[in-house]
């Protein structure tokens, strides 16, 4: 089996000093316990930050630590002080944490966000200097999202992995992100990337294609030159390791004491990281709502409130601590008697013992996060617990996907909170027991160790279900290949697009400008009288010629639209221009271009354009479907038809098409066809010629094109060595 590398932002071991010594603790996290099976073959690596600022260390120190690590096969990343306050309490759990769990965002400072590519470029060289060519690495979570592409470009025969333990939003929410684009790109360097439940999967697949970044096909993202799966692997616990402590002398002890501390009273256990996202404050408000409608509860019941401290550097957990303690104070001070103390508040937190016997003795667990990856907490209530217990649990959450006997609850409507309460309270045994039974069966056959099994089986077997991709890229030695090809013949069509295939796309369309190296290379081209040169564009007329004044190329305008020879002075029209149908809809266009900031809508002879390059992407998504929705019974009538192309959507006659425009030229005897294009209207003519054609896709896509070139500078330099070759 090839060498693994798991990487995390934290080992699961914790590196601290006491007295000046150096002192290792291992972790206790759920991730920690299933990944820890991979790292005992000693050609396995665990690769994080160890939990101490680089600045506390000496260099020999470190070597120390380094010598004392790699004895649990682990590998240390030093980080400073400042690069963790800015990587990780700033960028990753100021903006991303809150962000993805659908809370406000702080304002970022720029720091954060240069201190997140530095940090996980310093993770990618530490990994590099360790994995062997063909090794597979698991990447973990939000604060390593730049690593997997980092890693493929640098050593594309990793197989790499990726895996999102919290929640992926909707493109809505995850648009709000000034880098959201940059950081789905480094996501997609993975060959195989986990989420929990379906529904994360899909805004995931949803958020790919908004950026027009990849091909969804089913659960796979077809890129230029391989296929990236995407899927769920609902995350266990480790099942037998609670059932087991049931039975120590610690958790007995621990269990015997809380029955004697809560006697005669009911208990309600909740058990979490002090975190803005885990529903504390509603929870308290849900129990207070409920013992003011159910006074016959009071001195029944005792809500036992675990908070284990978290993340205290961030200002937002300050105010959370503060919050909470108010909440119970008040709590405790309305309804509390010299006997009875309705919430028993611990912001300290529990050792493992002490949590299990909570669960062990716990009659209800309400666990409700706003939002959550999946929530463990939960599922080990369920595992603790020899016998019956009832789980609230939130619908947000990811287990709730699987727990569907818990009582699920909606912080959207708060009063589900108290009815779950009261449900909970006076449910019969046998539903009690059954639900119980029901999820403890699930819990035990989906363990964490399942988890981490699938995901790295997954990873490192042949894509399953590939979509057959015929498009090679063009590389070096293809493009002899076709060289060659070039030279040997005597009579060349070479059909060109231009935006994005011989130019970039440009914000300023207008105005852009032909780069000079261009305009030398099709100057070069069209000097050879073996060759025709054809410009198939869908710009305007006038701008084509203004664009290429001065050359002997063939122009082919509005897609098809208009052609213009080189001999020619005047162009010729394939369509008449008809305004009846244009007057109807450019209102309409002009509305939405309005309601989308920076969209515009261009009118050409033959067609109108709604242009949304500039649009950002959550308004430009929501529009383009409006538009196309309310577009439809015009379309139908006119005879007309809509395309989408790159960030367009063009209204024109079906019948004007690039690949019916080049039949034009193809119907001569050219023994060597060049076609090269970008998007959906190259589409067209690559199926039109013949099929000894070398036809090339530009960019990502699914195409009927032989090749494919990554974007236009490689366009342009594989027609330069086309000049270079065909002249010697």
């Amino acid at each position: 089996m090839p060498q693994i590398l798991i990487v995390s932002n934290r080992l699961p071991v914790t590196v601290k000093k006491v007295d000046g010594k150096l002192v290792y603790e291992a972790s206790m996290g759920g991730v920690a316990t299933g990944l820890s099976s991979f790292i005992k073959s000693r050609k396995n690596k665990w690769i994080g930050w160890p939990g101490i600022a680089s600045e506390e260390l000496s260099e020999a120190e470190k070597n120390s630590v380094t010598t004392e690590l790699a004895k649990r096969n682990c590998v240390p990343v030093f980080l400073t002080r400042r690069q963790m306050d800015d990587f990780y309490n700033g960028y990753s759990n100021s903006l991303l944490w809150p962000l993805f769990h659908n809370l406000p965002m702080v304002e970022a400072e720029s720091k954060w966000w240069k201190a997140y590519r530095t940090v996980n470029a310093a993770f990618k060289e530490v990994i590099l200097a360790i994995a062997a060519k063909n090794s597979s690495v698991w990447v973990q979570d939000y604060q390593l999202m730049l690593l997997p592409d980092l890693l493929k470009t640098a050593q594309p025969r990793l197989h790499v992995g990726f895996f999102f333990h919290i929640p992926f939003p909707t493109f809505k929410m995850y648009s709000k992100l000034p880098e959201a684009e940059q950081l789905i790109k480094g996501m997609l360097g993975a060959d195989l990337i986990g989420f929990h439940t379906t529904g994360y999967v899909n805004n995931f697949l949803k958020t790919v294609q908004s950026f027009d970044l990849a091909l969804a096909v089913n659960d796979q993202l077809v890129l230029p030159d391989r296929t990236v799966q995407v899927t769920d692997f609902p995350m266990g616990i480790d099942y037998e390791k609670f059932t087991a402590t049931r039975k120590s002398r610690a958790n007995k002890a621990a269990a015997k004491e809380l029955k004697k501390k809560y006697k005669g009273k009911r208990v309600i256990a909740g058990v979490d990281r002090l975190d803005i996202t885990k529903g504390f404050v509603e929870r308290l408000e849900a129990y207070r709502e409920f013992l003011r409608q159910y006074p016959q509860q009071h001195n029944k019941i005792v809500f036992v409130l675990v908070g284990a401290p978290s993340r205290g550097e961030i200002e937002a957990y300050k105010s959370l601590s503060r919050q909470v303690s108010e909440l119970v104070v008040e709590i405790n001070d309305e309804f509390g008697t010299k006997d009875w103390l309705p919430v028993d508040y611990n912001d300290k937190g529990l050792n493992f013992e002490e949590v299990t016997a909570l669960f062990q003795i716990a009659d209800i667990a309400f666990v409700a996060p706003l939002r959550d990856g999946m929530n463990l907490v939960a599922k080990e209530y369920i595992a603790s617990k020899k016998k019956n217990g009832v789980l609230i649990l939130s619908e947000t959450a990811g287990a709730a996907q699987e727990l569907q006997d818990a009582l699920l609850v909606s912080h959207k409507r708060p009063d589900t909170l108290v009815a779950a309460l009261d449900q909970a309270l006076n449910m019969r045994k046998r539903e009690v027991r059954g639900r119980f039974k029901r999820m403890q069966k699930h819990l035990a056959s989906n363990t964490v160790h399942t988890w981490a099994n699938d995901f790295v089986t997954t990873l490192q077997k042949p894509l399953p279900g590939t979509p057959r991709l015929l498009t090679r890229t063009l590389d070096s030695k293809l493009q002899l290949s076709v060289i060659s090809s070039y030279i040997r013949s005597s009579k060349r069509l070479l059909l060109l697009d231009y935006d994005g295939t011989l130019a970039p796309f440009h914000n300023d369309y207008d105005n852009s400008r032909v780069p000079k190296s261009l305009i030398n290379t099709l100057t070069k081209l069209t000097d050879d009288p073996n060759n025709t040169v054809v410009i198939v564009s869908g710009r305007s007329a006038p701008d084509l010629d203004d664009r290429f004044a001065g050359l002997k190329l063939n122009l082919v305008a509005e897609h098809g639209a208009m052609t213009k020879l080189s001999a020619h002075k005047r162009w010729q029209t394939l369509d008449n221009a008809e305004s009846d149908w244009k007057r109807r809809i450019m209102p309409i266009l002009d509305k939405y271009a309005g309601l989308t900031p920076q969209a515009r809508v261009e009118e050409k002879p033959h067609s109108l354009v709604w242009h949304y390059r500039q649009s950002p992407p959550y308004y430009a998504q929501k529009y383009v479907v409006v538009l196309k929705r309310v577009l439809k019974p015009l379309l139908k009538n006119y005879n007309l038809a809509l395309f989408q192309g790159n960030k367009i959507l063009e209204i024109k006659n079906p019948i004007i098409t690039k690949g019916a425009v080049v039949k034009k030229w193809h119907s001569s005897d050219y023994d060597f066809i060049l076609a090269i294009g970008d998007d959906y209207t190259d589409e067209d003519m690559f199926t039109a010629l013949p099929a000894s054609s070398h036809t090339i896709k530009v960019r990502t896509g699914r195409t009927a094109a032989r090749y494919r070139l990554a974007n236009d500078v490689d366009v342009r330099d594989f027609l330069k060595k086309i000049t270079k070759r065909g002249a010697s």
